[in-house]
């Protein structure tokens, strides 16, 4: 990486040159009058998960080091790695729906939620404090864009289409907002097919290195941006890992290490791809949905909403991040942070709290 006034602009892996036809290339209309992404829970399958949990309570006192055997699903299990399968080489999403949240303590509904993550990877940390369950609803913000102080997912704004940094991220919502809030999702390897139709040569640019700002949270040592490519190809699969867009363009102003007019073309381009209504896929979450998605293959956003006045009412969703083992290949040396956030302290004193390069719903 040069240090001076331009980033480096050679693709970091063989740029892949023709339309990908896997099932993960799809679009909005694919999926008219297509609910098959959706798994809904049966009464068996809750009673199950309520078993499941009564079992987990006693064998964990701290809801740390969970794992299947702790969390015991004979029948739903095949469900889940059904979806697993999706997630990792299908579509790249799938949403189970039916868990009757409203019945079940914050608490609980949390365990359900890591009890079902152990099927589908490794839970990984969220950031440097080494949570392993995020909580995702507005922290009093109205929104996120000129602050380097705040995460999107602190806010009620609208977000951009992004990827978090680990193979896939989970959301079980607790509460809906009272309006808006809505989960976007899009296919990056449709939009790596429509960048490839339109402009092959500024593709190439966005498999080579960009500068993504720390937003002033980096730990000690480290410098105030880390290196990833929008897009990379390897042992014959894609990937699309970028994190907030936006974060490339502050690290630019912080660092003074300029993009190149043609790399700043390129990104406009990506994020053009991504706002086009015939390729986004709508999802409005309820009280007990539970949201996977692979992060190599789909981007994410989130509409602004209204929330309620009452606190116990209010927007709440629940994220965890996991790691597949043996699962869809990604380059190790593209993307940081797949591990999950190294534990540690940052040496941010901007605001109390860790740096998550992910920015969800």
């Amino acid at each position: 990486m040069e240090t001076g006034t331009s980033v480096q602009q050679h693709a970091a892996t063989t740029v892949y040159q023709r339309q990908i036809s896997d099932p993960s290339a799809w679009s909005k209309s694919q999926f008219d009058g297509d609910n098959s992404w959706i798994v809904n829970l049966t009464e068996g399958d809750i009673e199950e998960l309520e078993n499941a949990l009564c079992t987990a309570r006693k064998i964990l006192a701290d809801r740390c080091g969970l794992t299947e055997q702790d969390f015991p699903l004979k029948s739903l299990a095949p469900k889940l790695k059904s979806c697993l399968e999706q997630v990792q080489y299908g579509r790249g999403f799938a949403l189970l729906r039916g868990l009757p949240v409203g019945k079940l303590s914050n608490e609980d509904a949390e365990l359900i939620f890591r009890g079902i993550g152990t099927y589908l990877g490794e839970v990984v940390s969220q950031n440097a404090k080494g949570d392993l369950l995020g909580h995702v609803r507005d922290a009093g913000y109205a929104d996120y864009r000129g602050r380097d102080d705040i995460r999107g997912y602190q806010t009620r704004a609208n977000l951009e289409f992004h990827t978090d940094v680990v193979d896939i991220v989970g959301l079980m919502c607790l509460r809906p907002a009272m309006q808006g809030g809505e989960s976007l999702i899009v296919s990056s390897t449709t939009v790596h097919n429509e960048i490839l139709r339109l402009s092959a040569a500024h593709l190439g640019l966005l498999y080579g290195n960009f500068l993504f700002d720390r937003r002033g949270e980096e730990q000690v040592g480290q410098p105030p941006y880390f290196v990833s490519p929008i897009y990379s190809f390897y042992r014959g699969a894609l990937s699309c890992r970028p994190a907030v867009i936006d974060y490339i363009f502050s690290a630019e102003k912080k660092t003074g290490i300029s993009l190149s007019p043609a790399q700043k073309e390129a990104l406009h381009l990506f994020v053009e791809q991504t706002l086009r209504p015939d390729l986004q896929l709508s999802m409005e979450l309820q009280a007990g949905d539970i949201q996977f998605i692979n992060n190599s293959v789909i981007l994410h956003s989130r509409t602004a909403f209204v929330d309620y006045e009452e606190p116990k009412k209010r927007r709440h969703l629940l994220r965890l991040w996991l790691n597949v083992a043996d699962g869809r290949p990604v380059d190790p040396t593209a993307f940081p942070y797949r591990n999950g956030v190294p534990v540690g302290r940052s040496v941010s004193v901007a605001h109390n709290a860790a740096f998550e390069p992910g920015d969800h719903a």
